[in-house]
């Protein structure tokens, strides 16, 4: 388990103990905490035939079953693309109320549960507003502003967030080595499974050319190496602006004119803003205003 998951894992383990473990749990936290592997960690132990904590013990029937990925009463509900669709939501009632083919608990997990459209939403409330006997249900949500306050008032909710930097910093050593040594790294420590998926899948040299724009801001170079790679990667948008934040607090720091200040983060604010809400936006227009705004005040 992951260090800094331990404290809601405690958490949870004493109600779980206790007989107050709640059918419906809600892990509310930032991307790349490590929600979805905590509720995994739940389902299988909640799935487990010798477990008497939260805790899979890894050798019975079931857990072989889940070790292979077959486990017949475990549902993952997922989606890649924008949203959770109705449809998708209302196969979770269907599973739920079938008989469990181990004759034991049935757990469902969903998995970025801001992205339910209304009638999802609508459709999963029904759910919980029914509960069954041994069966469960594990909402993990990145912002829980996203979700309609009817479905978190029926969950027992959990944040999930890093206590101590060290710590990550330590558990990042371990998994990454040397190359956990970036310039940028404080600034996710707080999403430190981001961090290993940018690793794992090469992208962190697209993030590092992000950083390295910002911070060296030659201007037309630059405006030309965002916009290429935030074509590519428009997902990379919040991390721009997180470089960006970092050298308008440094500018603050290093006594810069504060209206100066004032003029970039709103230059920032507007961008983040017009980027999300306006389809075919001008990138490099949009990043040269930006950026302008930007030189001035670190000048």
């Amino acid at each position: 388990m992951m260090p800094w998951l331990e404290r809601p894992w405690q958490q949870l383990n004493t109600s779980f103990k206790a007989g107050r473990f709640h059918h419906a749990q809600l892990l509310a936290g930032l991307q790349g905490v490590g929600k979805l592997a905590l509720a995994k960690g739940l389902a299988d132990a909640i799935l487990c035939e010798n477990t008497s904590e939260l805790l899979a013990c890894g050798q019975c029937k079931s857990c072989a079953l889940i070790a292979a990925q077959t486990h017949p009463d475990k549902l993952l509900v997922s989606s890649e693309g924008a949203t959770i669709g109705v449809d998708e939501i209302r196969a979770i009632a269907d599973f739920i109320y079938h008989s469990a083919q181990q004759g034991g608990n049935k757990v469902v997990i969903v998995h970025q549960a801001h992205k339910m459209t209304h009638s999802a939403a609508n459709a999963l409330l029904k759910t919980l507003e029914e509960p069954n006997a041994k069966r469960f249900l594990i909402l993990t949500c990145d912002d829980v502003a996203q979700l309609p306050a009817t479905i978190v008032s029926r969950c027992a909710k959990s944040d999930i967030a890093v206590q101590s930097e060290p710590q990550v910093r330590t558990w990042l050593m371990q998994q990454l080595g040397d190359y956990a040594e970036q310039p940028w790294i404080n600034l996710f420590m707080s999403q430190p499974l981001k961090i290993e998926h940018w690793f794992e899948t090469g992208q962190v040299e697209q993030i590092n050319q992000l950083f390295h724009s910002i911070d060296t801001l030659n201007h037309a170079a630059d405006v030309s190496q965002c916009v290429e790679l935030l074509i590519k990667s428009p997902e990379l948008v919040n991390e721009m602006g997180r470089f960006v934040q970092g050298r308008i607090k440094q500018a603050l720091y290093d006594g810069a004119d504060f209206a100066k200040i004032t003029v970039a983060q709103q230059a920032l604010v507007d961008f983040i803003k017009d980027h999300q809400q306006i389809p075919g936006l001008n990138l490099q227009l949009a990043l040269l205003k930006l950026f302008t705004a930007l030189k001035q005040a670190l000048q």
